[in-house]
């Protein structure tokens, strides 16, 4: 937990416990000061005026916020894998859209958010382009974006896709890993935030022993973000809007993973 007050931070950086907030609430009762507690970013922000102490703090705030979420990814490395790419499209919509510009738009605007909040991001592609060689083995193709990610030294692995089956009707939104401890709790972190923001079907986070889950050494997930062959969900996927949503809810969960 970070504590601020009067607009600094202080270099005491404690756990959070109900005992914490408790005493800090106490001591603020006790002197008087404004206090304000966000529990998502787990911040405490204090002030000690003792005149027009709400709007103080409402002052405070917003500079103070700024400048900690410019930083709060820093030295955090992050590989972002935009699913399919060059002669591979992935899946098709039924009115022609292609799995490989859906992925590659949200894995951009994904790392512009990233970026923003002081993360390095590695992109496995940042065009419309093949990873390795024609004719090789579907292993071959893969085991360029686990490269791409070992070498980076990466602290956590995304990939995103979109999902598809043969009904229109099949719908919704699937996270999977391989069964680390760590990249089941990215896992969980980054579905919930999507299904609660794009009000897909939820269908969970699970174990799969896909070759980018398998041979990453860092924690990684690979997110079936929606439905591509259900005509609402490609309309989600194809949008700007629905890109973007996409983009904010996975960095959402991925800064929920870090408790930052």
């Amino acid at each position: 937990m970070r504590i601020v007050v009067d607009g600094q931070k202080l270099s005491a950086n404690p756990r959070t416990t109900k005992d914490l907030l408790v005493t800090m609430k106490s001591l603020a009762r006790l002197l008087n000061w404004q206090t304000l507690y966000d529990p998502n970013k787990e911040i405490i922000y204090v002030s000690t005026s003792k005149t027009n102490a709400v709007s103080t703090i409402s002052d405070l705030l917003m500079p103070v916020l700024e400048e900690l979420e410019s930083i709060r990814l820093q030295d955090k490395i992050i590989c972002i894998d935009a699913g399919h790419g060059g002669n591979d499209s992935g899946a098709l919509g039924p009115s022609g859209t292609m799995e490989k510009d859906n992925t590659l738009s949200i894995a951009i605007l994904l790392k512009e958010k990233l970026e923003n909040n002081g993360a390095n991001v590695i992109m496995t592609r940042s065009s419309d382009q093949d990873l390795s060689y024609p004719d090789l083995s579907r292993n071959d193709l893969l085991s360029k974006r686990v490269t791409i990610a070992n070498d980076s030294d990466a602290d956590i692995f995304v990939s995103i896709h979109n999902d598809s089956f043969s009904s229109a009707v099949a719908s919704g939104t699937t996270t999977f890993h391989y069964g680390n401890e760590q990249a089941i709790e990215l896992a969980n972190h980054v579905q919930k935030a999507l299904t609660n923001e794009l009000n897909t079907n939820d269908r969970g986070t699970r174990f799969a022993s896909f070759y980018i889950l398998r041979y990453t050494t860092m924690p990684a997930i690979l997110v079936e973000t929606a439905f591509i062959s259900n005509p609402e969900e490609e309309l989600l996927l194809a949008s700007n809007d629905g890109r973007n949503k996409i983009a904010e809810s996975i960095y959402n969960g991925i800064v929920r993973y870090f408790k930052v």
